[in-house]
């Protein structure tokens, strides 16, 4: 998953898709100025990844976003690059830094957790009352 979103164009369609919604690989195609074939391409990517999802309807097939595939992966993000507490030494003192300023940087860690699932709950709402 992460290897299929390492292209900046793959990036930029999951953005697109998640931005305006469901797309036919024209429509990507003309909004990121790339070839239909090469959306096609990294679309089949993106598929596989479990990324996005595409239904044929009549003569065109739009892609979307798969919000729980992607909930997902950027779990496993935050899992991989969030850094553990240091552990506590025997005498019950932490590493040379004070405790109130690694608290603050974990107060900081949180507030931007809480941003990024309160910026993915606004997006499902959004997408539910379309």
């Amino acid at each position: 998953m992460f290897r299929v979103l390492g292209v900046s164009t793959r990036l930029r369609i999951v953005e697109l898709l998640k931005n305006e919604g469901p797309s036919p690989v024209k429509t990507i195609s003309e909004k990121l100025g790339i070839t239909p074939a090469a959306v096609s391409q990294h679309m089949k990517a993106l598929r596989y990844a479990g990324l996005v999802t595409g239904e044929r309807q009549g003569y065109w097939v739009p892609y979307a976003i798969d919000a729980e595939a992607l909930e997902r992966c950027c779990g496993m993000l935050i899992q991989v690059c969030t850094c553990p507490e240091p552990v506590a030494t025997a005498r019950g003192e932490g590493d040379d830094e004070p405790e109130r300023a690694r608290l603050l940087r974990r107060k900081q860690r949180l507030r931007r957790e809480l941003q990024r699932v309160e910026d993915q709950l606004a997006v499902a709402r959004k997408e539910k009352k379309a």
